[in-house]
């Protein structure tokens, strides 16, 4: 059985990688004017970008484990079940003709990945890559202006009279 297709409207999955280009588009950096349309940018960004968000992340927890081979590999493999089991899968899984539940699914990668970390001891490794992941989302959340920034902003209307010399006046 298929799914049921999405409404023609509606928005794309938010499990989804964005495009690498447009992520690391410099012409969309820009300081923000003021703190609230600096956590407006980081809000929108985070909603937008998050999944590239945790794969940056999780490269740069992969990189700080390449003086630990072994756990390097576990972790490779672990972080590969995550995208399949996850990310990647539109239908659920089916194991000898009975579906699995996602909740399961998560429940059983979540056990897998403490276990893991408790074995391989690298706690100090998976924090310093996660505050190091953090700082990267925070400066990229903030300096990259949103498409729709214009129309969502709470400065939307006066950043319109500014781009417009004459302002929008009503004719009288």
């Amino acid at each position: 059985m298929s799914s049921p297709a999405p409404p023609s409207g509606a928005a794309p999955t938010p499990s989804l990688l964005r495009p690498w280009p447009q992520f690391l588009d410099l012409s969309a950096l820009s300081l923000p004017i003021s703190l609230s349309e600096a956590t407006y940018r980081l809000t929108q960004n985070l909603r937008y970008f998050l999944p590239n968000y945790v794969v940056i992340t999780l490269l740069i927890f992969l990189v700080t484990l390449v003086s630990r081979p072994l756990s390097l590999i576990l972790f490779l493999c672990i972080f590969a079940a995550w995208i399949y089991l996850v990310f990647l899968r539109d239908e659920p899984l089916t194991i000898l003709d009975y579906d699995i539940d996602q909740k399961i699914i998560l429940g059983l990668l979540a056990v897998m990945t403490l276990v893991a970390l408790l074995w391989t001891k690298v706690w100090l490794k998976l924090l310093i890559s996660l505050i190091i992941g953090a700082v990267i989302v925070l400066i990229h959340g903030i300096l990259r202006a949103p498409e729709d920034s214009m129309e969502d902003s709470p400065y939307g209307s006066l950043l319109n009279v500014v781009d417009s010399p004459g302002g929008e006046h009503a004719s009288v």
